[in-house]
């Protein structure tokens, strides 16, 4: 009897939906693995000649990369709806509080400098609009992701966007009110659509909303454009603010920015994760992100002199090198730079 006892206790217990594994599965797999509807061998649970499947199969299935599987991938940051919503409410509840804090001040917006005011104007209250891009960007690579561990971070990604934009609004319409006569709430549209500084960004958005094949969507936007823009409008943009004398605003944008670099992490194990499947991967990433290196190039250049051109002592320089330098940073982490 004891003998059969102790035979029982050593036997690896298995978890059907994960394969044989030693050990119960985390919470975050057992809330995150298999949720994606739209894989098997009847995705979307229809035929293989509905729009639908036809479409996952040459813009997903039949793509560059090449990986068994996406149910290995795991984020590092095993986020679970559970987790975000704890997370992301804490991170409201700071905001609220900064909000209320300058707001109680009465005076706070209204001791801004023309220069800053202009900065806000020209930098910041325009990215709702950026946002709003970024944000179906996201919900694309996690609409046709082969797992739902891709597809979660992608989905967190898209919450955090919202936010930011929603952010973005409310001090748009803050500053309105202190300074009607800036065009804050008015103007923008105008400035994202025509002004020449932005042209490169809307170039790269634009162009990326037509990329259907999965791999480089991810590439182009996840690894190249969005994190150029990122730590453009809002990294180096919170530091301006602050260098103008409006720490409100550079605040704010350090909040958000813990949204953005979450991003990267994923975004970093993503690549790592398709090399380790197939190390001929590696030039294929490098070859889908070389389409998109020339646009961040032009979006660093335009965005670094827009924020420089406002605050007294700032180098567009100096703000497109630490750009640049970041940006190499996370290209190293993904094993994709030169050397790697």
């Amino acid at each position: 009897m004891a003998e059969e006892t102790a035979r029982r206790r050593s036997r690896k217990k298995t978890w059907s939906a994960l394969g044989e594994v030693t050990g119960k599965p985390s919470d975050y797999e057992i809330v995150t693995h298999g949720l994606n509807h739209m894989t098997g061998e009847t995705p979307l649970e229809m035929g293989p000649d509905v729009h639908g499947n036809v479409w996952l199969k040459k813009y997903r299935d039949d793509i560059s990369i090449k990986v068994g599987s996406w149910d290995g991938f795991r984020d590092p940051d095993r986020v679970t709806y559970h987790s975000y919503v704890k997370m992301q409410d804490e991170q409201e509840a700071y905001v609220d509080k900064l909000l209320a804090s300058f707001t109680a001040e009465d005076t706070s917006d209204g001791r801004l400098s023309n220069e800053c005011l202009q900065l806000l104007l020209t930098a910041m209250t325009p990215c709702r609009y950026l946002g709003h891009v970024q944000q179906m960007l996201s919900a694309y690579i996690q609409q046709i992701a082969a797992s739902s561990y891709v597809a979660n971070c992608a989905s967190f990604q898209v919450a955090d966007t919202l936010r930011r934009v929603q952010r973005i609004a409310y001090r748009t319409r803050q500053l309105g009110t202190e300074h009607p006569s800036h065009g804050f709430g008015s103007s923008e549209r105008a400035a994202w659509e025509e002004a020449q500084s932005w042209q490169p960004v809307r170039e790269a958005m634009e162009r990326l909303l037509v990329t259907y094949e999965w791999d480089e969507a991810l590439v182009g936007f996840n690894l190249v454009i969005r994190p150029v823009c990122d730590n453009l409008f809002v990294n180096q943009l919170s530091r301006a603010a602050r260098q103008a004398g409006d720490e409100l605003d550079a605040l704010l944008l350090e909040n958000i920015y813990e949204d953005c670099e979450r991003h990267n992490r994923w975004t970093v194990a993503a690549m790592n994760y398709v090399t380790d499947q197939d190390a001929a991967n590696r030039d294929v990433l490098r070859n889908l992100a070389a389409k998109w290196n020339g646009h961040a190039e032009a979006i660093i250049a335009s965005g670094a002199e827009m924020i420089a051109a406002n605050v007294n002592g700032l180098s567009a320089q100096d703000v497109a090198d630490d750009v640049l330098a970041r940006w190499a940073e996370l290209k190293w982490q993904a094993g994709l730079s030169g050397d790697a």
